[in-house]
C-alpha cells in the first residue's frame, strides 16, 4: 500500500499515483509483504509498478514496484521484487532510474531535515 503525506499536512493512503493531487510531497510510505519503505527530502518523487505480461495464460502480474526521488541530479531508486520478495536500492544517473531509461509521472516534492531513507 502507498501512503503519501503532502507538505500541506494532507495524507492520502491506497490511492494509484495518477489519482494523488498535484501538490508538493513531504514524504512517501510504501507497505508491501511486512518490509516498510520511507522516502523523505527530496526534490521529486516517483512511483512505478512493473507488469509483466504472461501470453500463455493471458494474464497480467504485478513483478515489481519502485520508489524513488530525486535530490542534487541523482536518484535514488528502491526497487522491490515482488517475485524473489528482495529489495533493491541503486542511486543513479537521472534519465537512468528505470532499467537504464528516463521514467514518467514525477511529482514535485520538498526538501527538509529528516532522513532520507528508511526501511524496516
Amino acid at each position: 500500500m502507498l501512503s503519501v503525506k503532502f507538505q500541506d499536512g494532507e495524507l492520502i493512503k491506497g490511492v494509484s499515483w495518477l489519482e494523488l493531487p498535484n501538490k508538493p510531497i513531504s514524504k512517501i510510505v510504501m507497505e508491501l509483504n511486512l518490509h516498510k519503505i520511507i522516502l523523505q527530502n527530496y526534490e521529486s518523487y516517483n512511483y512505478l509498478i512493473e507488469r509483466v505480461y504472461n501470453v500463455i495464460g493471458k494474464t497480467m502480474n504485478v513483478r515489481g514496484v519502485y520508489l524513488m526521488g530525486i535530490k542534487e541530479n541523482k536518484v535514488h531508486v528502491v526497487y522491490y521484487n515482488l517475485l524473489k520478495e528482495k529489495i533493491t536500492e541503486i542511486d543513479t544517473e537521472v534519465g537512468q532510474e528505470y532499467n537504464g531509461r528516463p521514467s514518467t509521472g514525477w511529482r514535485n516534492g520538498i526538501l527538509n531535515q529528516q532522513s532520507a531513507t528508511q526501511i524496516f
